[in-house]
């Protein structure tokens, strides 16, 4: 995510993604907390198999459930369960081949027909996504939601069940991984057919087109979506494609050099989209939030992200001067390329120092300038005394400013020393897992890198940076 700077030309940094509909590995790791929030609870679809594949063929579906379907009193026959599964199926592929055949008619024909406000708010939802450019969209049933109560079973006037399910879908040209966000769809039998009666009696992780009508706006290199006005989608396309641009100058060209910008009205919307409320989030300007690759079907090595999205707080993005807004972007975007090309999650102080070190490039803010929140602590003796971690970065519990400013000095005194290209060399070694198939400590990788790349150690290292701030810190 990206932070809010306190003076208007002064972007403070941020941080990166985490998964809330959204995402796994995340780039800051409070994005993780929020990288759910893109792609949906996407771990569940792990382990258990779909009903309606991203081939669009029916997939293996899981064993009926011993428990039987919520609301009925007694367990029901097996077979009686698989005809609800069987039932399920045909009803979500329907709704998988209305999308992406644009065919509003056979989208509603899905829906409770004894509901007319319910109807005309999918008939609302089809509306809102019909301008994004899906290439695919399809359904992972999930499991049987909580018991439906008597009375909601009442007034829905026949035998009705909840099933969990992931939705999921991918943008053409840009995702090489399907984003899922988690839905709870109640189903309702009216004589022999079943229909979609609600999304509302359990969790749904809200999109974007769950929000309002969606616009689309396409730059060279961006793709941006959202609820946001026209004009505005344009503006962020412009920025996007720059950050691309730069990023790419730093970290190299080995990425898509391709993101995708999502961009709600306000901030309310914003903290939606993230599964957040709202306190904190006006520290944030963006969040980068995205699923790793590697699960069934993907297309993208295990680790890799092949579905990012850079979600933008338009209330803290609207308060920052141009040269604020660019390092924004760009910091995400680097975010983007380096969750696209590593497969191991690095110590957060380096993700999100290196993506300021791309962000303030060129920028002419001065490390004093820049760092200014962070220098003003050393004088009252408020310093840090170790590299940022996580907790440092949550909004929630602090000011982030500072953890920022102390991290992008750390990733500019190793450029100092030993230069750009070693920067990223060693960010390269600590952010790729090891070939045996262990589980990769961030930790213990970038002291194996800090040895191999720049013969020093993280304790070394960590003494220098603390003398280099104590010595910007002086008058």
């Amino acid at each position: 995510m990206t932070q809010t700077p306190a003076p208007a030309e002064r972007p403070v940094p941020d941080s990166g993604g985490r998964r809330p509909p959204w995402g796994s590995r995340r780039v800051g790791r409070w994005a993780s907390v929020v990288v759910l929030v893109l792609a949906g609870v996407a771990v569940l679809a792990l382990a258990l198999a779909g009903v309606v594949g991203s081939n669009g063929a029916s997939a293996t579906r899981p064993r009926p459930s011993t428990s039987g379907p919520p609301g009925d009193s007694a367990t029901p026959a097996p077979d009686r369960d698989q005809q609800q599964l069987d039932a399920l199926t045909a009803l979500l592929a329907a709704r998988r081949h209305a999308v992406l055949t644009h065919d509003r008619a056979a989208w509603l024909a899905t829906v409770d027909p004894r509901d007319p406000r319910f109807q005309n708010a999918q008939g609302a939802v089809f509306d809102h996504l019909a301008g994004v450019p899906f290439s695919d969209w399809s359904y992972q049933y999930v499991g049987r939601a909580p018991d439906l109560s008597s009375q909601r079973r009442r007034e829905l006037g026949g035998e009705a069940w909840v099933a969990r399910v992931l939705a999921g879908y991918r943008l053409r040209g840009f995702d090489t991984t399907t984003s899922y966000a988690e839905q709870d769809l109640t189903v309702v039998r009216r004589d022999t057919q079943w229909f979609v009666a609600s999304t509302s009696d359990g969790g749904t992780a809200p999109q974007p087109w769950d929000l309002g009508a969606v616009h689309v706006a396409r730059g060279d290199h961006v793709l941006v979506l959202g609820t946001a006005a026209p004009a505005t989608l344009r503006q962020y396309a412009t920025l996007g494609d720059r950050a691309v641009r730069q990023v790419s100058g730093v970290w190299g060209t080995r990425w898509s050099r391709k993101a995708v910008l999502v961009a709600p009205r306000g901030q309310h919307e914003f903290g939606q989209l993230l599964l957040r409320d709202d306190a904190g989030l006006d520290q944030v300007a963006a969040v980068t939030t995205g699923d790793l690759g590697g699960g069934s079907g993907a297309a993208e090595p295990s680790g890799r992200a092949g579905n990012d999205r850079v979600v933008i707080n338009p209330a803290a993005f609207a308060r920052l001067g141009s040269t604020g807004r660019r390092v924004v972007l760009t910091h995400e975007m680097t975010h983007v390329a380096v969750r696209q090309s590593t497969t191991s999650a690095v110590p957060i102080w380096l993700s999100e120092g290196f993506a300021d070190f791309v962000g303030y490039s060129g920028t002419g803010v001065s490390r004093r300038v820049g760092a200014g929140d962070l220098l003003a602590q050393v004088r009252a003796g408020h310093g840090p005394t170790h590299l940022p971690s996580s907790d440092d970065f949550d909004p929630t519990r602090t000011t982030i400013a500072p953890s920022y400013s102390a991290s992008w000095l750390a990733c500019s005194l190793i450029a100092d020393t030993y230069g750009t290209d070693q920067l990223v060399a060693l960010y390269r070694r600590a952010a790729t897992a090891p070939t045996d198939g262990s589980a990769p400590d961030p930790e213990q990788q970038l002291e194996s890198a800090f040895r191999r790349v720049l013969g020093t150690t993280t304790a070394a290292f960590t003494r220098d940076w603390l003398r280099y701030v104590n010595r910007l810190a002086r008058p």
